[in-house]
């Protein structure tokens, strides 16, 4: 009977996988590499993954149930939205203050790199950004109702200029070594949110 492959190394080699691909990219990044890390053969890590691609789909997948679970779940929980937005923006300039600015968000960094040249990571990615804004969608209408923010915009493009303003500000404080960009976009993101609509003249 074939041995079946043990869910503790699969783990070990999908975290030593996402710390290579999120700080080199997915081309970058081999099966050498992957193994290496994992103190492994390339046989063995064949063994528990068909391919290059498996592991790094496999990666994707892990690290959207993460984001969800410690991003957008939280974020989207609260009555306050502009306060967890704001706090939002607060957490990301204290992280990225402590690592240097470095590495990013992984699924964005999937998005930009694997888009045009393989479908199956793009439509993770896309489908990631897609619940994160319609969850904020919702939870931007529920405070609309009342009365928490600005009535006149619509919550599905409030969610995607928030969405747009943060993963912005993770390119520019990773390009600048700047970590107070957050700060600035968190401002911005708020006053975006709360301030009232100009009437026009005439």
């Amino acid at each position: 009977m074939a041995r079946k492959p043990d869910p503790k190394t699969r783990e070990k080699i999908l975290n030593e996988a996402e710390h290579l691909i999120h700080l080199q990219g997915y081309h970058l990044t081999t099966m050498d590499d992957i193994a290496g890390r994992c103190k492994m053969t390339k046989a063995n890590l064949f063994y528990h993954f068909p391919s290059k691609e498996n592991i790094g789909l496999s990666v994707l997948d892990a690290k959207i149930s993460d984001y969800q679970k410690r991003r957008v779940e939280p974020l989207c929980a609260g009555e306050d939205m502009v306060l967890a937005i704001g706090e939002l923006f607060e957490r990301a300039a204290t992280h990225y203050e402590k690592n240097g600015c470095r590495a990013g968000c992984l699924v964005a960094n999937i998005a930009l790199e694997m888009s045009d040249v393989n479908s199956l990571f793009r439509e993770k990615a896309s489908a990631f950004f897609s619940v994160w804004a319609e969850n904020l969608s919702r939870s931007f209408a529920c405070a609309q109702k009342k009365g928490f923010l600005r009535s006149d915009l619509s919550p599905r493009a409030l969610a995607e200029a928030i969405i747009a303003l943060y993963e912005g500000a993770v390119l520019l404080a990773r390009t600048h070594k700047d970590p107070v960009v957050f700060r600035r976009m968190g401002k911005l993101a708020k006053i975006v949110l709360t301030q009232k609509s100009r009437k026009r003249e005439g």
